[in-house]
């Protein structure tokens, strides 16, 4: 018996390992990475797999939101062309509008969806490829301006989405230490391809004309896309066995309706964007009896700019409150519109209007490049919740994409064509571009700049000011029950003392206390 049991002891412990063993893989199997496949993942930041994802994004933000930024050049061309006499401006204006919109706009809806079903991710991106190319192709065989609203408009703008926000999820899985620079670079793809895609546009619709040059940017969209959408991939593969557990999202209403600081900030971003869309999508219009070239120069040097400012922007709210960056931002945009584009005598003056592109871009462009800093702000000590500041980023990105329609719709009707005006109108303000048109792009940045400020106002001096308020109530209401409490002992003391020379006194008192208990 003495030699068996050690023996019976190994074999226990050797079964008590093994099912250490399997009790540690299960645990590992029911983690919140079962869902993922774990041999030999790349390393973070520094991996050539990390930095393939960064180019890989970069081209599809190049090829995606590159056209939604460009589509002015289309715009100028179809309110020239015989095809589309019959349209009006506001039309027009919309094939560039919904685009943006559905470009901004599709975030939240597609932030629970992500949610839901995460290996829905890279599909979507095949999805989004195949949408684009398929509406641009369908888009080069219409003549009616409503089809063309659908096809050129909304179908590029919902892809752009589509492919876009399965990058945003992805970016913390792949970088840390470098995940500024990593986005930086990834998002600096769309004002890349709004820089050189107006000068392309206005060479094929010179040449080959809207239908072809459709056909053209369809297919190499479909082609350069293909080939670089396999890198766009998670870090940690999602399995296609085992189940995934989903991350909670934030309550919905908690999230947006329960913070005056996220209305001001929604208020302010749907503001700024009204006046900010107008410049980008009527900027080529301005020039409309110059070459078609001095419109695509226009947009191309507006889009450099907005390229830095995004840049710029950024690294300014890392120094200083983000609601006070704003305020800067649209306030100087408004002194930009009113002396600049506003006293601009001759409208087809481009000594002018090639200034106030750059000025414009740089000083308004990297409006969203604050976004993350604001939502930092607003969520204080629950800034550490990523779901919820996705969710925040989103909201605002809504607010974009609800100005980007509204705006230029509204000032496509104050917009009024070189034709229609007389030309004692080259004398009086605003006569640039139209009256109307600068009037509202003013008022929307004069609207962003007071709710900025008074957004760092309540931040900075109002809510600290009520604070100390309540504590300093607080502390005198604290000390006045301290005080009571210490007049209560003494008179119960007093009384204590006085009822023991009369024990029937001091009897009927414990009586009372007991009954009281």
């Amino acid at each position: 018996m003495s030699e068996i049991q050690p023996v019976a002891r190994s074999n226990s412990n050797e079964d008590e390992l093994n099912l250490a063993r399997q009790g540690e893989n299960n645990v590992n199997d029911n983690s919140v990475n079962n869902e993922r496949q774990l041999p030999s993942l790349p390393d973070i930041d520094n991996s050539r797999e990390a930095w393939f994802y960064v180019i890989a994004s970069f081209i599809q933000e190049m090829l995606f939101f590159g056209p939604l930024f460009s589509t002015g050049i289309y715009l100028k061309y179809y309110a020239a062309s015989p095809d589309f006499r019959s349209a009006s401006e506001p039309q027009i204006s919309l094939i560039g509008t919904l685009s943006l919109f559905f470009g901004y706009s599709a975030g939240i809806p597609l932030l629970y969806l992500y949610n839901h079903f995460p290996r829905s991710m890279r599909p979507s991106m095949w999805a989004g490829m195949i949408l684009c190319s398929s509406s641009l192709l369908v888009a080069s065989f219409v003549k009616d301006v409503k089809l063309l609203i659908i096809f050129q408009g909304v179908g590029p703008g919902l892809s752009g989405a589509l492919c876009a926000f399965p990058i945003v999820r992805w970016i913390p899985e792949w970088f840390d230490k470098r995940k500024g620079i990593a986005t930086g670079l990834i998002f600096s793809g769309g004002g890349v391809g709004g820089v050189y895609m107006p000068f392309l546009y206005d060479l094929f619709l010179d040449k080959l004309g809207y239908k072809w040059s459709l056909r053209i940017f369809a297919i190499s969209t479909a082609v350069i896309s293909g080939m670089t959408i396999s890198f766009v991939k998670p870090r940690v593969p999602i399995s296609s066995k085992s189940n995934v557990i989903r991350m909670p999202m934030p309550n919905f209403f908690q999230t947006f309706f329960t913070s005056w600081g996220f209305l001001f900030l929604f208020l302010a971003t749907l503001l700024q964007s009204f006046g900010y869309f107008n410049v980008a999508l009527f900027l080529p219009r301005f020039s409309d009896t110059l070459s078609s070239a001095t419109g695509a120069g226009l947009l191309g040097a507006f889009n450099v700019s907005c390229l830095i400012s995004q840049i710029l922007w950024g690294h300014i709210t890392d120094r200083i409150s983000p609601s006070l960056a704003m305020s800067f931002s649209s306030g100087l945009g408004l002194i930009l519109v009113l002396f600049l584009w506003g006293f601009n005598q001759d409208y087809l003056g481009i000594k002018v209007l090639m200034p106030f592109a750059i000025s414009f871009g740089l000083i308004t462009g990297g409006f969203s490049s604050m976004w993350s800093q604001s939502a930092h702000e607003l969520l204080g000590d629950q800034s550490l919740d990523k779901e919820k500041m996705s969710l925040l980023w989103s909201g605002l990105s809504v607010a974009r994409g609800i100005g980007s329609i509204l705006g230029p719709t509204i000032g496509s009707l104050l917009y009024k064509p070189p034709s229609t005006m007389s030309t004692s109108g080259f004398h009086r303000w605003g006569s640039a571009g139209s009256p109307g048109l600068i009037a509202l792009v003013a008022a929307s940045l004069f609207g962003s700049c007071l709710i900025s400020l008074f957004n760092y106002s309540l931040n900075k001096f109002i809510k600290p000011l009520l604070k100390e308020k309540s504590m300093r109530l607080n502390a005198n209401s604290t000390n006045c029950d301290i005080a009571a409490s210490n007049y209560d002992d003494t008179a119960a003391g007093a009384n204590l003392r006085g009822t023991q020379k009369n024990p029937r006194i001091h009897s009927n008192i414990i009586e009372m206390n007991t009954r009281n208990w």
